[in-house]
C-alpha cells in the first residue's frame, strides 16, 4: 500500500472532539503587530502561532497571506515587486535546499524587512526575509502531521515527525525531526508562432502543444543536541541528511506550416543528497554581553539526467541523453559578538567566512555516441568562492520617541573557475553602510515615523559566471560534430565570467498607525537606484560549439535603472474596533510602481517582475459556536508588456488567484486542516517577441492552470 493511501486512511480514522475557538495570537505577551512595533529598521514578525494558524504546510504557502510579500507571475514570492532581489535567509544564513518548502513544523517566527541593515548582510536590494528555525522546547513532546492533495487527478502526500525530550538526569536536551513529502504537478500548454518580414502581415510559421507530469519527493531527517555545560556556556549539534528527487516526463508536438513535423518525448530526473553537519558554542560573557560562534560543514550531491527521443519528419529519429554530475562542499564559520552599552546602545559585530568547491562532470550523448559539440569547453568544470564578510551595527534608542540604527557591511568575493582549458578568475569587493531612523509620535508606538537608506547588491552566482554552453533541443547537432546555425527563437544559453554585481541605493519612507493590539495601518514610499543591471542579452556570435554564428543567450550588465513606489497595507482585527463583532481579522495591501531600464528603448523596459500596480486581501473567520476558522486570501496582478532585452520583449496576462481554506480543531491535540490553492484555475495567456534583421517572431501560448485541494492531519502525542 503506497504512503498516500496510508495517510488518508489515518485521516479518516481521527476522532472528532468539540474546543474553544482560535484566540488572539500573542508573542511573548505581545501579537505580531505590537512586536513589530519594537525594530528600528520597520522589521515584521510572523510568529510560530500565526503561522500554525495560517492551516498552510510550509514557509512558501504561509507568506502567501503576508501583505507585504508580493507574488511574481511566475509564482514566486518576494518584497516591492522583485522578486529576485529579495533576499532569503534561514537563521540568518544562506540555506542549501528552497527555503520556502521548509514545513512550518521547523519554523519558530519569521523575519522581514524592506530594507538592508549591516547584520543581514549587503545583499536584499528589495530587502530580506529571515526565517528562524524552531529551537528545542523546555518539554517533552511529540507531534505527527500528515496529509493528502489532488491536482488534475494527480495525488501528492506529506508526513511529519518531530519528537522532543528532556533526559532529566543530564544536563542535555535534543529533538529529532522526519519530513517525508511528495507532490505531483502536472503543466499543459498550446502555442503558435507567427513570422513577419519587413512591414508585411504576419504569417504562421507552425504551432504545437505539450503536457508533462512533475513528481518532486523529499525526505529530510534531522536533529538537534543541545547541552548546558553551564550556565554561561551552550554547545549544540545539529545534523541533517537530505533527499531530494525529481521525476518528470512529457511529450511535445509540434507542426510547420509546410507540413514538417516534430514529435519529442523527454524524460527529466534530478537526485540529491545533502549531508549538514553545523556545531555551535554560545558564551554569555555578562548579563549584557553575548558571543556566538557557529561552524557548519556541508556536501550536496546532485546528479542531473535528461532523456529525449526526437522524431523529426526531416531529422528523422535522434536520443539526446545528457547527464550532469555535481559535487558541492560547503564550508562555514560565522562570529557574532553583541552588547550593550549606557545610553540605549545596543551594539553587534561579527563576520562570515566561506569556502565553497563545486566540481561538475558533463556526459553528453547523440544516439549512444559523444557529442563532440558539448565537449569543446571540456568534459568537466570546477569553481572554489572564497567569501569574507565583516559587519557592526549600533542600535540607539536616543529617548522615548527617537531610534537610531547605523551600521556598514563589507564582502570581499572570489571566484576560481577552470572549464578545459579556460581560466577566469572573477572577484569583488562590495562596501555597504545602511542608516535607519524610527520616529514615535508624541511617544506613542502606534504612530511611528521610520526612514531607512542602504547601499546593497546583486551578486552573480556561480551558474552565470560559466561559459559551458546549455544547446537548445529545437536546434540540436545531430551530426556530431560542431553545430549549425539556429534562430532567435532557439538560442542557446551560456554564462558570462565578466558579470559584474548590480549595485543599488535603496530609500523607505513610511508611516504606521495603529489601530488596536492587531490592527495597524501602513504606509510606504520606497525607490531604488541600480547601477549595472543583470538582465540577458541575445545575440549572434561566433562560438566554439559551431562552425557558423549562433543566437546566444547570456546574462549581461545592461545599465543603470531606477524605481520608484509606493504600497498601502492594512490589516483590522473587528474586535479591535468593536468589542462585540465576529472574530474576523482582515489584510491586504496594494501597491503602485514605476520602474525603467535607462539604456533600453521604451516604453516597455520596465524591471522584470515589477508591475504598475499590484492587490492583495485576505480574511479569516472563526466560528462562534464551532471550533473552525476559515480563511480566504485573493491576488490581483494586471497584464503587462516588458522588454528583456534589445531583440526580445514579452507580455504575460493579467493574473487573480484565489485560496480559500479550513482550520477545524478536532480535539485538545488534533486539528483538521482542508485548503484549496487556485479555486478558479484560470488560464494564462503570454506572447513572446523577438526582433531580427528585417522580421519579427511572436510566439503566443497559453498555459492551463490546475486547482489543488489538501487535507492535513495534526496531532500532538
Amino acid at each position: 500500500m503506497t504512503l498516500r493511501y496510508c495517510l488518508l486512511m489515518l485521516l479518516a480514522s481521527a476522532q472528532v472532539y468539540a474546543e474553544d475557538g482560535p484566540q488572539t495570537v500573542v508573542v511573548n505577551g505581545q501579537t505580531d503587530v505590537e512586536a513589530s512595533r519594537d525594530f528600528v529598521a520597520g522589521k515584521l514578525i510572523i510568529s510560530r502561532k500565526t503561522l500554525e494558524e495560517s492551516g498552510q504546510q510550509n514557509v512558501g504557502d504561509a507568506l502567501r497571506r503576508e501583505p507585504a510579500i508580493t507574488i511574481g507571475k511566475d509564482g514566486r514570492l518576494g518584497l516591492l515587486g522583485l522578486t529576485g532581489y529579495t533576499q532569503i535567509l534561514v537563521d540568518g544564513r544562506e540555506s542549501l535546499t528552497d527555503p520556502y518548502a521548509m514545513d512550518l513544523v521547523q519554523v519558530e517566527k519569521i523575519e522581514i524587512i524592506k530594507s538592508a541593515t549591516a547584520s543581514t548582510g549587503p545583499f536584499g536590494v528589495a530587502g530580506t526575509i529571515n526565517i528562524i528555525r524552531r529551537k528545542i522546547d523546555r518539554k517533552a513532546m511529540t507531534l505527527l502531521r500528515a496529509g493528502g492533495s489532488t491536482s488534475a487527478g494527480y495525488g501528492s502526500a506529506n508526513a511529519t515527525l518531530m519528537s522532543n525530550q528532556l533526559p532529566s538526569s543530564l544536563p542535555i536536551s535534543y529533538n529529532f525531526m522526519l519530513i517525508a513529502n511528495s507532490r505531483t504537478t502536472p503543466n499543459a500548454e498550446q502555442y503558435q508562432q507567427t513570422q513577419s518580414l519587413g512591414t508585411a502581415a504576419p504569417t504562421p510559421q507552425f504551432h504545437g502543444e505539450s503536457s508533462g507530469v512533475s513528481r518532486v519527493e523529499t525526505v529530510l531527517a534531522s536533529s538537534e543536541i543541545a547541552w548546558a555545560v553551564n550556565p554561561e556556556h551552550k554547545l549544540s549539534f545539529k545534523p541533517a541528511a537530505t533527499y531530494m528527487g525529481v521525476h518528470s516526463h512529457g511529450v511535445e508536438q509540434r507542426l510547420w506550416g509546410d507540413g514538417d513535423t516534430l514529435s519529442a518525448e523527454r524524460q527529466h530526473r534530478d537526485r540529491t543528497t545533502i549531508i549538514e553537519l553545523p556545531l555551535g558554542w554560545d558564551w554569555k560573557i555578562s548579563p549584557d554581553s553575548s558571543l556566538s560562534l557557529q561552524g557548519r560543514f556541508s556536501r550536496m550531491q546532485p546528479t542531473t539526467t535528461i532523456r529525449r527521443m526526437d522524431n523529426w519528419s526531416v531529422e528523422g529519429d535522434h536520443l539526446r541523453q545528457q547527464v550532469r554530475d555535481l559535487d558541492v562542499t560547503n564550508r562555514f564559520l560565522d562570529l557574532t559578538f553583541k552588547t550593550a552599552f549606557t545610553g540605549g546602545h545596543d551594539f553587534s559585530a561579527g563576520m562570515k567566512l566561506a569556502k565553497i568547491d563545486n566540481d561538475a562532470d558533463y556526459t553528453d550523448l547523440i544516439d549512444g555516441l559523444p557529442d563532440l559539440s558539448q565537449a569543446v569547453l571540456g568534459t568537466s568544470t570546477h569553481a572554489r568562492t572564497e567569501r569574507r564578510q565583516f559587519f557592526v551595527q549600533d542600535d540607539w534608542r536616543v529617548n522615548k520617541s527617537l531610534s537610531l540604527s547605523a551600521g556598514m557591511s563589507t564582502e570581499q568575493r572570489i571566484h576560481e573557475l577552470d572549464e578545459g582549458t579556460v581560466h577566469n578568475r572573477p572577484r569583488f569587493s562590495i562596501w555597504s553602510p545602511s542608516a535607519h531612523v524610527a520616529y514615535k509620535v508624541g511617544g506613542d508606538s502606534k504612530r511611528q515615523l521610520r526612514a531607512s537608506v542602504a547601499r546593497t547588491f546583486q551578486a552573480p552566482d556561480t551558474g552565470q559566471l560559466f561559459l559551458h554552453p546549455t544547446i537548445n533541443p529545437l536546434a540540436p547537432c545531430y551530426d556530431r560534430s560542431l553545430c549549425g546555425a539556429n534562430t532567435l527563437d532557439t538560442a542557446d544559453s551560456a554564462g558570462n565570467p565578466k558579470l559584474l554585481p548590480e549595485r543599488s541605493l535603496g530609500v523607505n519612507l513610511s508611516y504606521a498607525h495603529g489601530l488596536g493590539a492587531s490592527s495597524e495601518a501602513k504606509i510606504e514610499f520606497y525607490t531604488r537606484d541600480i547601477t549595472h543591471k543583470t538582465g540577458t542579452e541575445l545575440a549572434l556570435e561566433n562560438v566554439a560549439w559551431a562552425t557558423v554564428p549562433r543566437y546566444v543567450m547570456r546574462p549581461a550588465n545592461l545599465g543603470d535603472a531606477t524605481l520608484r513606489g509606493v504600497n498601502l497595507e492594512g490589516r483590522l482585527a473587528a474586535r479591535d474596533v468593536w468589542k462585540e463583532a465576529p472574530n474576523l481579522d482582515l489584510q491586504g495591501s496594494v501597491g503602485y510602481a514605476h520602474s525603467a531600464l535607462r539604456d533600453l528603448p521604451g516604453p516597455d523596459n520596465r524591471l522584470e517582475g515589477q508591475l504598475p500596480w499590484r492587490a492583495k486581501l485576505g480574511a479569516g473567520y472563526a466560528l462562534a459556536d464551532l471550533p473552525l476558522k476559515l480563511n480566504l486570501d485573493a491576488n490581483w496582478l494586471p497584464g503587462d508588456w516588458f522588454r528583456n532585452n534589445l531583440t526580445q520583449r514579452t507580455y504575460q496576462s493579467n493574473r487573480f488567484t484565489l485560496n480559500a481554506g479550513a482550520n477545524w480543531k478536532v480535539g485538545a491535540t488534533q486539528r483538521l486542516i482542508f485548503n484549496i490553492d487556485n479555486l478558479l484555475a484560470r488560464d494564462s495567456h503570454s506572447i513572446n517577441e523577438y526582433y531580427g534583421a528585417n522580421q519579427t517572431l511572436r510566439r503566443y501560448t497559453n498555459n492551463d492552470a490546475y486547482a489543488r485541494f489538501s487535507v492535513r492531519l495534526e496531532m500532538n502525542l
